[in-house]
């Protein structure tokens, strides 16, 4: 349960603030990445309320097989991975984690490989290895979401290229073609203008993923 405010006190404040934001980055085409770090259990009923597809949980301390079981395939879940297995476990306790977390959740493709909390120092190189070398190779994606060889190992190949492609570029927030339909007529040198707004906007999206990553 997350710490330091109540049932009422989410009901009646937060969600009640929450959820309007969530929906309007939503109706603008863009998806939340809600980072639900410690215990959501408790509200997860709530989160069913939002729109389809409009976030992706990540999933901290919950019972992952809870959140799918209550959120259903409404949204793609991400995380259950527990940090201290990476940290103290074996490669091999590693892949025990993944193929169950793999086998439960992600037969419709919406779920994504991750640990349950960032990342720590303390955490093997060896199992991060695992982690991701076994995610590659033990079960992979037909471009119709279709889950493959399922339950088998595939003998280390590679997963098929994604025919998906991004609608923004990486490290950008808002391009620059976007921004400038909302401004009015340039008299100067509009390249200049949008080089610079290049720039200040990159150093947006770098103080967003710094605040994300360093909490």
């Amino acid at each position: 349960y997350i710490p330091f405010i109540s049932m009422s006190q989410f009901k009646n404040i937060h969600w009640r603030t929450l959820k309007p934001i969530i929906e309007e980055i939503w109706r603008h085409g863009n998806q939340v990445l809600f980072y639900a770090e410690g215990d959501w259990t408790p509200h997860l009923d709530s989160f069913a309320e939002l729109p389809e597809k409009s976030i992706i949980f990540h999933v901290d301390r919950s019972d992952i097989y809870e959140v799918r079981r209550k959120l259903k395939d409404k949204f793609c879940v991400s995380g259950g991975i527990p940090n201290w297995v990476l940290s103290v476990g074996t490669p091999e306790d590693v892949q025990h984690y993944c193929k169950k977390v793999i086998d439960v959740l992600a037969s419709d493709g919406g779920y994504i490989m991750d640990a349950s909390a960032i990342i720590q120092n303390d955490a093997k190189i060896e199992n991060i290895k695992a982690m991701t070398e076994f995610t590659r190779r033990y079960d992979v994606y037909s471009t119709d979401q279709q889950l493959l060889h399922s339950g088998e190992n595939i003998g280390g190949a590679d997963p098929p290229d994604s025919t998906l492609k991004p609608k923004i570029k990486p490290g950008v927030c808002i391009p620059w073609e976007e921004k400038r339909r909302e401004l009015p007529r340039i008299l100067g040198d509009e390249n200049i203008v949008g080089r610079i707004w290049e720039e200040v906007e990159s150093f947006g999206y770098l103080f967003i993923w710094q605040i994300l990553l360093s909490f």
